[in-house]
């Protein structure tokens, strides 16, 4: 799957949602408060206006939050229509919106179709009824099913499920139940996520346990290969063709722009990367805030390296570096066309050996300087 380097990726964050889940730390508020989407939608406004006269050309489109399905279905056409008019979507390739199965009506869908959303992800998480309730969603295992028949019944085929690993109270046999139960519908991609806490979740669900850890991690990667998932990313598996364009602009690090309180961009001006993040307030929002910082060289290398090293095309460095690490990280690397790339067997230390490579290529460069 490519990818346009010279062309953004646009991400969308809608901050409400039904209910806040025990293990979120996204930004985002409840219905309840949906006295603040008016205030949300005037910063959006003003901040899409801003961007409208720098022609910016976008390649993908992500509506995430936050549910973007949980607002009226008014305010999501108002939105919809409001980034189609001011800003240049028409060679979107991809156009993704984050679901949760509550709140799928007929209405909601043709509306999406009406703006050529090409891509569902739904947030199903699990398959398992008790862990629903552990990871506080609202939906039940029957309701993740009828929303996927939904969906293709809509005539949607490209269908990512979000999956959740790894938390207190699964086991190995509810794991491979869920991954069973996602295989068995057409759905085109899998996003299987390993709780992780941080701060801002109501509750820490995360395990400490790194041989169960690794049991999830290799079960996860039998069943999803037998069943013709190819995994192009630590976290993520895709048919082949399928692969989500709008997140691979990430981890390649190409630029994007980032709409809504709390999201983030990364860009270039003057021949010179920044990245900035919008307050996750939505008074400060509105009031035009950003926090922008000028990233340095070593820091994009290293963002260079933590990004790409999580991808099935590796990262590409200097052929006497890429054999040296590949000498000293013996199996958990492999090398192609000069590309470093994790193995099976890195995969399930991913974090430990990017750190090492870093180390590594810092000793490299001293060593080509003496």
């Amino acid at each position: 799957m490519k990818c346009s380097k010279s062309k953004y990726a646009l991400y969308l964050h809608v901050p409400f949602c039904f209910s806040k889940c025990k293990y979120c730390h996204f930004f985002s508020v409840t219905a309840r408060e949906l006295n603040l989407l008016e205030s949300y939608i005037l910063g959006l406004k003003k901040e899409v206006e801003f961007y409208q006269p720098q022609k910016l050309n976008f390649e993908t489109l992500y509506i995430g939050g936050g549910t973007p399905n949980s607002i009226p279905i008014p305010s999501l056409h108002y939105i919809l229509d409001l980034i189609h008019t001011k800003l240049d979507l028409s060679d979107a390739i991809e156009k993704t919106i984050e679901l949760n199965p509550d709140g799928i009506s007929k209405e909601l869908l043709k509306i999406l179709k009406e703006f050529g959303v090409n891509r569902i992800s739904l947030g199903v998480q699990s398959f398992v009824d008790e862990e629903l309730k552990i990871l506080g969603r609202k939906h039940t295992a029957r309701k993740a099913e009828e929303s996927i028949q939904t969906l293709l019944d809509a005539g949607f085929t490209n269908i990512n499920l979000d999956l959740l690993f790894y938390f207190k109270g699964q086991t190995e046999k509810t794991f491979e139940f869920t991954l069973n139960k996602a295989t068995e519908f057409p759905v085109t991609h899998i996003s299987t996520y390993s709780m992780t806490y941080e701060r801002g979740a109501k509750e820490n669900l995360e395990l400490n346990d790194e041989k169960f850890f690794i049991r999830l991690i290799k079960l996860r990667n039998r069943i999803l290969k037998d069943h013709g998932y190819q995994m192009y990313e630590i976290s993520n598996f895709a048919k082949k063709g399928y692969e989500c364009i709008h997140n691979l602009k990430y981890w390649l690090r190409h630029y994007y722009i980032g709409l809504g309180p709390s999201a983030s961009g990364f860009f270039e001006l003057d021949g010179k990367a920044y990245r900035y993040r919008n307050p996750s307030n939505f008074e400060r929002y509105f009031n035009g805030q950003k926090i922008i910082e000028k990233i340095t060289p070593k820091e994009a290398f290293i963002e260079e390296i933590f990004l790409k090293i999580r991808t099935r095309y590796g990262v590409k460095l200097e052929k006497d570096f890429t054999a040296f690490a590949r000498t000293y990280l013996g199996d958990l690397v492999s090398v192609k066309h000069n590309s470093l790339k994790l193995t099976n067997k890195g995969i399930l230390v991913a974090d430990a050996v990017t750190v090492k490579i870093l180390e590594l290529y810092e000793s490299y460069k001293k060593r080509a300087q003496i």
